[in-house]
């Protein structure tokens, strides 16, 4: 059994060279990337907050955080579809608009009162602006940078664009607890502002010609994309079951009060960032995309789900969630890589598109096992990220590769 890709033909060495995104585009869509991850993890630390100004119950809140995260697998392939004929740079507009508008919208609600009764329908509102917009950003900026790379610069300038979004998570933390200092609502007025840098950026990059009708004809062959929409929605599978299940793990393990297992989660969750951001900085760049780096995740997924689920010290957790890190740097920009390869030029912002939905149908599904399995059997989630990781060895080794990553 195996799965087939579209071979690349080779470009000449002149035509290689001119395909490179220049800086101010590099520049943009990192930034912009870095918004969103920004965002998502702010918010969380600005929770007990939101209850607090909208006297909102945390089930409502999360609820309407879920239906904007849910909201991706729409709206993800939708303006990936609808950027081959708007143009990437419109998309993206459209994007960072939506995320400081929604936002925006907050922080006026915010000011409204606990009593005010519009605060479930407005906050509902701003979730669903969300990600009916705010989808398309990602899935775009993977598509512009296809776009304007050759098939040898592709896994560095996606690898570079997922640690933008790394770094984004890392200081959404940091810069919400420094903003606190200014002001109360300092992490709302944060990400209510943090998108405009990068709109001010986008009117100097420079853009791909659109695809417009002849990217529609275009035959993809989906078949050969059922691989990499598997390896993308194994990834975020096990990486939604140990996030999920690894809190309440380090309370009934190790004795820890919540206070201190939120604390421990805290501090794992930064250094995984970490590793994160550093291997999509400085080591993938530097590989070619192709079998060695799909093992190598695979083997540090698999190794990662049974550490954390083998009963030992809690440095055996550490590892086991640094692991993840190296899983997730490695996997990511790989099969992004290989399968922007594999359906050629007309295809970017369609493959971006399936890609972004995969890993939310992969991540939603984890939220919907993570807590049944946890209560069967408390190491039962981290021995499905194992099998997942081996999943992806299996798949590794019986994907026929686009020709030049091979």
């Amino acid at each position: 059994m195996s799965f087939s890709a579209v071979d690349i033909a080779p470009r000449a060495p002149e035509a290689a060279a001119a395909l490179r995104p220049d800086r101010h585009t590099a520049l943009a869509l990192a930034a912009a990337a870095l918004v969103m991850g920004l965002g998502q993890t702010t918010l969380f630390t600005f929770l007990p907050l939101l209850m607090a100004h909208t006297g909102l119950s945390l089930a409502r809140i999360t609820a309407a955080f879920a239906i904007g995260s849910g909201l991706f697998l729409i709206g993800a392939p939708l303006w990936s579809r609808l950027s081959d004929f708007l143009g990437r740079r419109s998309v993206v507009a459209i994007a960072l608009g939506g995320f400081a508008l929604s936002h925006v919208l907050l922080l006026w609600q915010m000011g409204q009162g606990a009593d005010w009764q519009g605060q479930g329908a407005v906050l509902m509102l701003g979730r669903v602006i969300y990600g009916l917009t705010v989808s398309g950003l990602v899935p775009t900026c993977q598509a512009w940078l296809a776009d304007l790379s050759s098939a040898e610069q592709r896994l560095g300038v996606l690898s570079r664009l997922s640690a933008s979004l790394t770094l984004g998570r890392l200081l959404g933390p940091a810069l919400a607890a420094c903003s606190l200092w200014l002001d109360p609502l300092g992490p709302l007025w944060l990400v209510a502002l943090a998108a405009w840098p990068a709109l001010l950026l986008l009117p100097f990059t420079r853009q791909a010609a659109r695809q417009g009708k002849a990217a529609v004809r275009e035959r993809l062959g989906w078949q050969g994309m059922a691989a990499w929409l598997t390896l993308a929605g194994l990834m975020q599978l096990a990486l939604g079951q140990v996030q999920y299940a690894l809190g309440p793990l380090l309370g009934s393990r190790f004795g820890l009060s919540a206070s201190a297992a939120s604390a421990t989660l805290g501090w794992l969750l930064t250094a995984c960032a970490l590793v994160v951001l550093v291997l999509q900085l400085w080591l993938v760049p530097r590989c070619r995309a192709g079998r060695p780096l799909l093992l190598a995740g695979g083997l540090a997924l698999l190794a990662s789900g049974v550490l954390l689920a083998l009963p030992g010290p809690l440095s055996l957790i550490w590892i086991g969630f640094l692991l993840l890190g190296v899983a997730a740097a490695l996997l990511v920009p790989t099969y992004t890589t290989l399968a922007s390869l594999a359906v050629g030029g007309a295809g970017q912002a369609r493959v971006a598109g399936v890609l972004a939905a995969a890993h939310t149908v992969g991540f939603s599904l984890a939220a919907a096992l993570a807590g049944w399995l946890f209560g069967l059997w408390p190491a039962a989630p981290f021995w499905l990220a194992g099998l997942a990781g081996l999943a992806v060895i299996v798949l590794a080794c019986l994907l026929r590769l686009p020709a030049r990553s091979d």
